[in-house]
């Protein structure tokens, strides 16, 4: 018996050191488990946590720059309302100021006059002159000032303002609209943790515009945040990014002594900054409570291990293979391209430093995409798009070397970083990345455009070199194939012309400086005589002509094309009134028209009001839309096209034959004239046998459809002869007369002396 008890007791005695010895491995285990895991979800915990100040405060943004353009917009809207007001007459004013205050929710409407007065819908009139939204409002600018002392009842208001122009485009007063001063609850936000009350607006100065309620970082309206950060070099870096053109920047920050977390984003249109400031312990609250969680798991793991060995083996066994399962997941989708399955942007930019420490090897950037990818997208369907855009990546993918890497960055945009010993490697890869293109993607012909930017200085940050690439990429963009051209200096002196040219075309519009130029049509045949012509737009600024190829680019890329094509149909207008008030049967004059006009709703009655307003026949003037703007959109284009033959205009294809399915179109759209492209034409076209036969057949189809046709870039005899010889209508071109001041023109087709 004492035997079996003594056995019994060393089993136990055993069993107890067993479980002891199990104990001290799972404490040590758990020890580097703490010791290992903790910082490891640290670190994952912070970027995720950088995500959402970052994702909120972009958003936040974007939501609150809306809704201020939105009041802009709508007074803007309201300001075409003094077109039919008498300006002499107060009453008059103050009533249109009370209907637009009553119809826009502005607390108070005024329009200041010529004379600095401002007459209000309050019933109250102020000399406001003196103030800067109204000086700015004549000098033609939209303006939009915070906190601003109404002139009315004192109160602070947002204050908005645009110019009043009448219908020749001069300013006339000033449409001021308050409302009560902007806060954050007016937007739907995103919040940080579910938290909103973080968010603030600063000017470029860095003083306070706007503080969300909450303000837990306590500053107040009018304070400065540069002089509240504790550390200089921080305050000099947001000093900085607050007047740099840099879309956002996260960066932690210290104010008096405690650690707040904060991301700037730029807010390029109100000339003004978004910020999320929120305290680094309310972000991070949730990571301690993830701490104190995993160490108490552990604990109870080695408790559980003492009772049973096997199953708390198995318990840390699967949650540890469940944690890693986990993080390997997350780290994979945050790392990988969701669509092409390559790295993506992320890890683009976290190699790039890394790239740029290797000074041994050089380094480019480059930029790529596919012009007119919409195309693609018309013809294999939107996941048809979408196998393209695969397989144009895994053509990257094959053709870079092992130290490079690529990553795309929205649609069919991709960037790629490559290490070269000689530029020539640089060429060869482009060479291959188009040529492979061609051959993984048969069904369609892909133009890669492909910019490329030498890195030679290390310290250049990834956004700047994109920049550039992109710059170099533009410069062929649209040449009908694919190409790809080196970065150069000229390439940013371009973009300060265009910027000078942005900084003055509002004003020289105002002043009349963009003239309208003349190039005869002929008719071919017998007579030669002038049939028409088309409005070519010139820009008159200090006394010197601007060349068209320096600014419509840069208009058509702005936007401001669009007034500038309707500021030419209204001279166009006022050119042909004149000639029926001398008695003078007018010619046709053709006024291009850009394609952005196309998704304008009231595009073609616009016209129709113009041509009414100066009492002009529609049947005098014809509207040129270019073949390229059909082929991107042409269900709409012959929507367009039926409404501009409503209105009796006439209807011209530009450039017809540079595009891709000019014969198709040619039967669905109601066209009056097809302007045959110059590429077809050689300086001796008669020895040109397939221009001729490509030129004929056109002429003969556009006939049989009774459909006129015109080629212009005419420079030789032989090719006028030529045309008249194939049945072609009209020509213009150097051979016949260039583009005219209007006197001239009136002189040789009416006879008209100055």
């Amino acid at each position: 018996m004492d035997k079996k008890v003594k056995q019994i007791k060393s089993g136990f005695v055993n069993a107890m050191h067993f479980f002891i010895a199990v104990l001290v491995i799972v404490i040590v285990i758990a020890a580097i488990m703490i010791t290992v895991y903790i910082p490891s979800v640290t670190s994952v915990l912070e970027e995720h946590v950088q995500g959402e100040v970052c994702n909120a405060a972009i958003s936040n943004a974007a939501a609150t720059e809306a809704y201020f353009n939105g009041n802009a917009e709508k007074l803007k809207g309201f300001s075409a309302r003094f077109n039919g007001v008498d300006m002499n007459s107060e009453d008059s004013i103050r009533n249109a100021c009370i209907e637009i205050a009553a119809a826009s929710g502005f607390r108070h409407v005024g329009l200041a006059t010529v004379n600095g007065v401002t007459i209000s819908s309050t019933g109250l009139t102020e000399n406001t002159s003196h103030r800067a939204f109204v000086k700015e409002g004549f000098a033609g600018k939209p303006t939009h000032y915070a906190n601003v002392s109404c002139d009315f009842d004192n109160k602070l208001s947002d204050m908005y303002s645009v110019p009043v122009r009448d219908r020749e485009g001069n300013i006339i007063g000033v449409l001021t609209g308050d409302s009560t001063p902007f806060s954050f609850t007016e937007v739907k936000m995103l919040g940080i943790d579910g938290d909103t009350d973080c968010f603030f607006i600063f000017d470029k100065n860095g003083s306070v515009v706007y503080t969300s309620a909450g303000n837990k970082a306590d500053i107040k309206l009018g304070d400065n945040i540069v002089t509240r950060i504790d550390d200089e070099n921080t305050a000099n870096e947001i000093g900085y990014f607050l007047n740099s053109t840099l879309d956002d920047m996260y960066k932690p920050i210290k104010i008096n002594g405690v650690e707040y977390l904060s991301c700037f984003v730029d807010m390029p249109e109100s000339q003004w900054n978004f910020a999320a400031i929120i305290p680094s312990q309310d972000v991070y609250s949730s990571f301690g409570s993830m701490i104190t969680f995993t160490v108490l798991a552990i604990v109870l793991m080695v408790l559980l291990m003492a009772a049973s060995v096997i199953a708390v083996t198995v318990k840390i066994s699967s949650v540890s293979s469940q944690l890693q399962v986990m993080l390997n997941d997350a780290l994979t989708a945050y790392y990988t391209d969701e669509l092409t399955g390559h790295g993506n942007v992320a890890v683009f930019r976290e190699k790039y430093p890394v790239s740029m420490k290797n000074t041994a090897a050089g380094h480019a950037m480059i930029s790529l995409d596919v012009d007119g990818f919409k195309a693609v997208n018309d013809l294999f369907g939107y996941e048809g798009g979408n196998e393209v855009i695969k397989k144009l990546a895994g053509v990257i993918k094959r053709n870079i070397g092992k130290n490079d890497y690529f990553a795309r960055k929205g649609g069919d945009l991709f960037y790629i970083m490559k290490e070269f010993s000689d530029k020539s490697e640089i060429d060869d890869l482009a060479n291959r990345i188009i040529s492979d293109a061609e051959y993984q993607v048969p069904d369609i012909k892909l133009n890669l455009s492909i910019g490329i930017y030498i890195i030679e200085n290390p310290n250049i940050n990834s956004r700047v070199a994109a920049d550039r690439a992109d710059m170099a990429r533009d410069t062929v963009k649209n040449t009908k194939q694919s190409r790809f051209a080196f970065f150069d200096a000229s390439m940013l002196e371009q973009l300060r012309r265009e910027k000078r040219i942005e900084d003055i075309m509002e004003d020289s519009l105002a002043l009349g400086e963009f003239i309208v130029y003349l190039q005869p049509k002929y008719a071919l045949g017998e007579s030669n005589d002038v049939v028409g012509a088309e409005a070519l737009v010139r820009w008159l600024h200090d006394g010197k002509l601007i060349p068209p190829g320096d600014f419509i680019p840069v208009f058509e890329k702005n936007g401001f094309v669009t007034r500038i094509d309707y500021y030419m149909f209204e001279e166009v207008c006022k050119l042909q009134k004149k000639y029926i008030s001398m008695g003078i049967k007018p010619k046709i004059i053709s006024v291009n028209m850009s394609r952005v006009h196309i998704n304008k709703t009231h595009f073609v009655a616009d016209l129709a009001d113009i041509c009414d307003k100066y009492g002009v026949s529609t049947k005098y003037l014809e509207i040129e839309i270019t073949e390229s703007a059909a082929y991107e959109n042409p269900i709409k284009l012959y929507e367009i096209f039926k409404e501009i033959k409503s209105y009796g205009f006439h209807v011209s294809i530009d450039d017809f034959g540079s595009g891709y399915s000019s014969l198709n179109m040619l039967k669905d759209l109601p066209v009056d004239v097809l302007k045959i492209d110059r590429s077809f034409l050689t300086k001796n076209a008669d020895e040109h046998e397939n221009a001729s036969l490509i030129i004929g057949c056109v002429v003969s189809l556009a006939s049989s459809l009774s459909i006129h046709t015109i080629c212009e870039g005419i420079e030789t005899k032989e090719q006028a002869v030529l045309l008249t010889k194939l049945g072609c209508n009209m020509a213009q071109g150097f051979f016949f007369a260039r583009p005219m001041p209007v006197p001239e023109f009136e002189k040789l087709a009416y006879g008209i002396s100055a």
